[in-house]
């Protein structure tokens, strides 16, 4: 190859980049748009996204402000659980390997009374396996007629629960069940901090598997732009 050679295919490569990054960029909005705006299924490269399991934007919650009192019963102190509360409750959610799970687990005089697990999809964010449970737990406590506190090591999970102005489905739905009962509170744990329920609850993704949970959040839809952008990178490539 000559020298010109050379020069020439140095200087068209970058050209050639830069087209098949507009042909990936097209293909991908062009699915997120079917999937996303025009609520269509599509499949690409071997992938198959159906709309009805991705998330979708909420309604404005129908909680009335007056009874919005969440920023009382949510604090962010960390100091963890303790003898004088009758329960205490530990959640967590996590993602390994590719495995996304939600957890928690109930301590009262020092006994383990109920422990919850569930594998949600590989397509769900840490974020969302927090806040299942969270959601889950508040759930159970509303059926204990007792004190409970409920813990999270997730702060943006806590801050989301107080906002007023949320999109998210499982978030409102966390909220709504959360004002039924004055006597739970939620607060905030550190991480990996040797509480009993926290360490229980701190691999939701191990022990096999939990079975799959039947409130399980939608996908979020950035997994279609993850997905695709992969899929047909690997596709040009090859």
């Amino acid at each position: 190859m000559t020298w010109i050679a050379v020069v020439g295919v140095v200087l068209y490569a970058p050209v050639i980049l830069s087209r098949n990054f507009l042909w990936i960029e097209d293909r991908m909005q062009s699915i997120l748009v079917r999937v996303g705006r025009l609520g269509r299924n599509c499949d690409c490269e071997g992938f198959h996204f159906d709309y009805e399991s991705y998330e979708q934007p909420s309604p404005p919650s129908t909680i009335h402000p007056a009874l919005f009192s969440l920023e009382d019963k949510i604090s962010h102190g960390g100091q963890g659980p303790s003898n004088r509360t009758p329960i205490e409750v530990c959640t967590d959610g996590s993602k390994i390997n590719d495995q996304t799970g939600s957890a928690f687990c109930a301590i009262a005089n020092e006994a383990i009374t109920k422990t919850w697990k569930a594998k949600l999809s590989p397509a769900n964010t840490v974020f969302q396996a927090e806040m299942l449970a969270l959601k889950a737990a508040i759930e159970w406590a509303n059926t204990a007629n007792e004190e409970v506190n409920i813990w999270s090591d997730s702060e943006s999970s806590l801050q989301a629960l107080k906002s007023f102005y949320v999109k998210s489905k499982i978030i409102q739905e966390a909220q709504m069940t959360f004002p039924e009962n004055a006597r739970i509170r939620l607060g905030r744990v550190k991480a990996h901090t040797g509480i009993k329920s926290n360490e229980i609850t701190d691999t939701p993704c191990e022990g096999g598997n939990h079975g799959w949970n039947s409130s399980q959040p939608f996908i979020p839809k950035k997994f279609p732009k993850e997905t695709t952008t992969t899929a047909l990178t690997l596709a040009w490539a090859s």
